[in-house]
C-alpha cells in the first residue's frame, strides 16, 4: 500500500508539471518558472522548460576566455550524468538567485550592471536578438584557435565551429536576453520562442563574471 501511495503522489506530481509547463507560456510566466525551478533545484521543472530540439547551452568562462556546454538537459545533483562539470557543477547546485522586491517586469535593452556594481535591481528584458554571447564567443574562438589551444585549426574543426555558429546564431535572433539583479548579484539567461512557445535556452555566467 506504501508502494502504490507513492506512485500514486509520483504520477500527480509529474501530471502538475506537465499542465504547468507544457502550456503555451508568457515572457512572465517563463522568466518566473526559470527563477522559481532553478531555486529550487528542481530538475523535473527546469528541464519541462528547455526544447528538445534545441537543448541548452550554458555559457561559463576558462581562464580569459568563454567556453560553452550544450547539454538536452541537466540535473542540479552531482551524481548523475546529466552534469555540467565542475567547478560551475558546484556553483550550479549551490547558487540561488534572489528574488527582486519587484516582481515587475522592466523591457530594456540596459544591464544595469557592470561586475559587480549593480546600477539597478529588477528584473530586464532585452529586444528579441538584440544580443549574441554565445555565437560572439564562438567566432572568437575559431578566429584564435591556434593562440588559444596552441596548434592550427583543422578544416573539419573549422566546418564544425562554423556549423555550430550558423546554429547558434538561429536561436539568438529569435531570443530575449532576460537579466535579473539582486541583492546576490546578476543572473542572466536567454529564452527563445519557438512557434508560439517560450523555451529557456542559455544561462549566460561568462558576462556576469568580472574575474577574468
Amino acid at each position: 500500500m506504501r508502494i502504490l501511495r507513492r506512485v500514486i503522489i509520483l504520477v500527480i506530481s509529474c501530471f502538475t508539471h506537465i499542465v504547468a509547463y507544457g502550456q503555451q507560456r508568457t515572457v512572465e510566466q517563463i522568466v518566473d518558472q526559470v527563477i522559481h525551478s532553478y531555486n529550487n533545484k528542481d530538475s523535473l521543472a527546469f528541464n519541462a522548460l528547455l526544447n528538445k530540439e534545441l537543448g541548452f547551452y550554458f555559457i561559463t568562462t576558462l581562464g580569459v576566455n568563454n567556453r560553452w556546454t550544450h547539454t538536452s538537459k541537466i540535473s542540479f545533483n552531482h551524481h548523475t550524468d546529466c552534469s555540467i562539470n565542475n567547478p560551475y557543477q558546484d556553483f550550479l547546485a549551490q547558487d540561488q538567485i534572489s528574488i527582486p522586491k519587484s516582481k515587475n517586469i522592466t523591457y530594456s535593452d540596459r544591464p544595469f550592471f557592470e561586475c559587480e556594481t549593480i546600477y539597478k535591481k529588477g528584473v530586464f528584458v532585452a529586444n528579441k536578438g538584440k544580443y549574441h554571447p554565445l555565437s560572439e564567443s564562438i567566432i572568437f574562438y575559431r578566429t584564435h584557435y591556434s593562440g588559444i589551444i596552441g596548434e592550427e585549426i583543422t578544416s573539419n574543426k573549422a566546418q564544425e565551429l562554423d556549423h555550430l555558429y550558423s546554429q547558434v546564431k538561429r536561436i539568438e535572433n529569435q531570443s530575449r536576453r532576460i537579466i535579473v539583479n539582486s541583492d546576490t548579484g546578476t543572473f542572466i539567461f536567454y529564452i527563445t520562442k519557438i512557434d508560439t512557445q517560450w523555451w529557456l535556452t542559455m544561462i549566460d555566467f561568462a558576462s556576469a563574471d568580472c574575474s577574468v
